[in-house]
């Protein structure tokens, strides 16, 4: 019964979203006007039930199936939701002034805060995103890595990102990061966000949104959005935006994704960052070497990862951002045949860096990871990319999360890795098994290695996963690759 679900639901947002005594009455009457409904549910509910519950998702589900049932289609029936949630919610101005109230006194309770409203909303999808396959993977030498199926977000191809860089944007919202999204309804090319909350804050000079990502792809996973709808670049003044948020919030990383497509995120036409509260592998990387520089100031250190990975460490901000700066502009334009690397072809460029900040105690840091996207006859998808024989795997660009050492697979790998185990266990012929899963080509291979070296699963894909990070290096573990980094950082005249 309808009325009774949305009687739920207001009694959900006076306990758990900060919706006052006094708009009890006003917020079931919006709701059963928006709904179509003569009057509210007398009845009674189970108000203990929805006190100890940490998100609304039975309530939802339920307000879902009610509308169904009146004929509403299912894409319609969650927009719905989402509006009657975004509705029930603390308006934008009111979070922003919480949010700015707690970071006078603490800025961990001021993200903790932001966090639990998004939780609570429904906005953050916390109850699905537990759903999701997360283990780490341990290796006899090399760093450890992490490893996730993700069930929430699609698959998305290399071609489709990088169409987005020149794509003319006349929709309403323009993205998905502009700021035109809070509150919007949704429609069937864009999603819903009436339940969206972010906080609104200066850093160098310019104007940022913080909100927290709706598929959590680990504790605490932020977006850092720019107001402006700009091409994602990276530069000095990103790398000095990146040091002013840990600044200001230093129990996050914040991290950007590369600027150019293959090595770059999933979206390239508007300026933002990922960062939160997970301490990413790289992170946790022993430093391989200490380049020695002129800057006493500064260290810079080659990490023992699997893609090539610069940490440049000071106590002195602006004396980092000068050593970074000059890494940056001199990898922009390097080039090195043994290597394969060249930083241009015909004015397009094919050098940039994937960097992430984060502050320990009193100390900047700032992890820098070499790129490269240029593409050739035998690597046509990136010569510094997931290689052919690994992208039944992982197909889509390493970005930032992954490229410090966080994979996050695509959701096919839970019905596809169960199809590998049971044509192990069965033992069936490669004929068999085509005919029992016909997508299984591209898996014959790994079955067979398997079962050959008697791997699970999960060792299968970490070893995949740590070769794809050695593809991505775009100076190799070996004794060729050791001298072109050497020679890289000669050139950088520290």
């Amino acid at each position: 019964m309808i009325e009774k679900t949305i009687k739920e639901l207001v009694f959900y947002a006076k306990t758990h979203l900060f919706l006052e005594r006094l708009d009890e009455i006003y917020a079931t009457n919006m709701l059963l006007g928006y709904f179509h409904l003569d009057a509210p549910y007398e009845g009674e509910i189970d108000e203990e039930a929805i006190k100890t519950m940490e998100t609304p998702d039975s309530i939802v589900e339920a307000l879902e199936k009610d509308l169904q049932e009146k004929g509403v289609t299912a894409g319609e029936a969650e927009r719905q939701v989402i509006f009657a949630l975004g509705a029930l919610s603390p308006r934008p101005s009111a979070v922003q002034d919480a949010f700015n109230g707690l970071e006078d006194v603490s800025p961990k309770e001021a993200t903790e805060y932001l966090y639990d409203v998004s939780v609570k909303n429904y906005y953050v999808r916390k109850t699905q995103i537990d759903k999701n396959i997360h283990f780490d993977a341990h290796f006899k030498s090399g760093s450890d890595l992490e490893v996730s199926i993700n069930l929430s977000k699609p698959e998305k191809k290399n071609s489709d990102i990088a169409k987005l860089l020149v794509q003319k944007s006349t929709t309403y919202p323009r993205c998905l990061l502009c700021e035109e999204n809070v509150g919007f309804y949704g429609t069937d090319r864009h999603p819903a966000r009436g339940n969206l909350r972010f906080i609104e804050m200066e850093l160098e000079g310019r104007t940022w949104f913080l909100q927290f990502s709706p598929y959590g792809y680990f504790d605490r996973h932020c977006i850092l959005f720019q107001k402006e709808h700009e091409k994602m670049e990276v530069s000095p003044r990103i790398f000095a935006t990146l040091l002013a948020f840990v600044d200001r919030f230093p129990h996050y990383f914040m991290g950007s994704n590369a600027d150019l497509p293959i090595v770059g995120g999933s979206i390239l036409n508007h300026e933002h960052f990922q960062g939160g509260a997970h301490l990413l592998p790289v992170m946790r990387a022993p430093v391989k070497e200490i380049i020695p520089i002129s800057n006493k100031k500064v260290e810079v250190g080659v990490l023992d990862f699997y893609d090539t990975v610069l940490r440049v460490c000071s106590k002195d901000k602006e004396e980092l951002l000068s050593v970074a700066t000059k890494i940056l502009d001199t990898w922009r334009g390097y080039d090195d045949e043994k290597q394969g690397i060249s930083h241009e072809t015909d004015g397009v460029a094919h050098n940039t860096i994937t960097g992430i900040a984060r502050k320990v105690d009193d100390t900047y840091m700032l992890f820098m990871i070499l790129r490269n996207n240029r593409c050739d006859e035998t690597y046509p998808d990136g010569i510094f990319h997931v290689h052919p024989e690994r992208q039944h795997i992982k197909s889509e660009g390493i970005g930032l999360i992954e490229a410090a050492g966080l994979f996050i697979l695509p959701a096919r790998l839970k019905r596809q890795g169960a199809e590998v185990e049971d044509v192990i266990k069965s033992n069936l012929t490669q004929e068999e098994a085509l005919q029992k899963y016909p997508d299984f080509a591209p898996f014959w291979e790994m079955s067979q290695k398997m079962k050959k070296e008697n791997q699970s699963l999960e060792d299968y894909l970490a070893e995949v996963c740590q070769n794809i990070l050695m593809d991505v290096a775009v100076f190799k573990h070996d004794e060729n690759g050791r001298a072109g980094l050497a020679a890289f950082m000669e050139a950088c005249a520290l």
